[in-house]
């Protein structure tokens, strides 16, 4: 079965990874939701995504991987709409500057196991999907941090996933990576 990402949010973050997975697994199936219509366009139009959703649907189940990159306060909010959409051998994940907030709330919602946080030190004075590069995240610190309940096995793929893109995988428990990146 082919690989499937979903993307929640398609800025310069958001953006950049999809690019890159885009470029680096070019057969993955790439999903994605986003407020700004124009994105979602563009990037249908640069074939970086295959399906633009509308909502946070259907077309979110089966993914390998779901990225949450919103911002902040939106992505604990998304948390509860994709429960739904999770399976075992899917990986949730973000790419927030701050982790404590959306860890908390994993807990609450008893997804532990199918997350693990992200945070690409990566990124450029401009927003937005239009100023997206798959380069933005060659030699960046990509930090993961891995919910208590995950497995290995998820934690080894993301890192091989962050490290085909060229990025460079760091583990911290998400206290320790507030502490520091605060």
């Amino acid at each position: 079965m082919k690989e499937k990402v979903g993307f929640i949010g398609l800025g310069l973050i958001g953006g950049s990874l999809a690019k890159a997975i885009r470029t680096y697994f070019p057969d993955y199936e790439i999903v994605a939701f986003d407020k700004n219509k124009e994105a979602l366009a563009l990037a249908t139009q640069e074939s970086v995504i295959d399906v633009a959703a509308t909502t946070i649907d259907d077309n979110f189940r089966n993914c390998s991987y779901i990225f949450l990159c919103a911002p902040v306060a939106f992505n604990v909010a998304y948390l509860k709409q994709l429960t739904e959409y999770l399976n075992d051998a899917c990986i949730l994940t973000d790419v927030g500057s701050v982790k404590t907030n959306i860890h908390e709330e994993v807990i609450k919602l008893g997804i532990e196991k199918y997350f693990i946080g992200g945070h690409p030190m990566a990124g450029s004075e401009k927003s937005g999907y239009a100023n997206s590069k798959a380069m933005i995240l060659e030699n960046a610190y990509f930090v993961l941090t891995p919910s208590k309940e995950v497995s290995q096995e998820k934690i080894d793929k993301y890192e091989q996933l962050v490290s085909t893109i060229h990025a460079l995988p760091i583990i911290l428990d998400y206290k320790e990576h507030d502490y520091i990146t605060g």
